[in-house]
C-alpha cells in the first residue's frame, strides 16, 4: 500500500540554515511540517578523507507530486555544494494527519 505522501530528508551545517529552510519550505506551502532534529553526529568521506562533524537533521512532510520542488528549493537554500536529499516513500500512516496536510498544502 502507498499514499501520495513523502518524506524528504536532508542534513545541515547548522541550526540556523535548518531554520531557514524549514520556513521556506513551511511559507512556500511545499512542506506541511519540518521536524529540526539538532545534535546529530555524521561521519562521512568529504574530498578523500573521513570527515566528523555535528549537523542538524531535517524530516521534511510533504506530497508526491511537491518532491521535485522540495529538493530544489533545499538545493537553492542550502550552505553545502552538495546536500544530502533523501526521499522516503510514506506507505501508511494516520488518516487525520493526512487530510491535515491536504488542507495547509492546498
Amino acid at each position: 500500500m502507498s499514499t501520495p505522501y513523502r518524506m524528504v530528508m536532508t542534513t545541515c551545517d547548522s541550526q540556523d540554515n535548518a531554520r531557514h529552510i524549514a520556513a521556506h519550505l513551511v511559507l512556500n506551502k511545499l512542506a506541511a511540517c519540518v521536524n529540526i532534529l539538532p545534535k546529530i553526529e555524521s561521519i562521512y568521506v568529504w574530498q578523500g578523507k573521513v570527515t566528523q562533524d555535528e549537523e542538524v537533521k531535517l524530516l521534511v512532510k510533504t506530497k508526491s507530486a511537491l518532491v521535485s520542488k522540495v529538493i530544489a528549493a533545499i538545493q537553492a537554500e542550502h550552505t553545502y555544494d552538495v546536500p544530502e536529499v533523501q526521499v522516503i516513500e510514506v506507505t501508511a500512516g494516520s488518516q487525520q494527519y493526512f487530510n491535515w496536510m491536504e488542507e495547509v498544502l492546498n
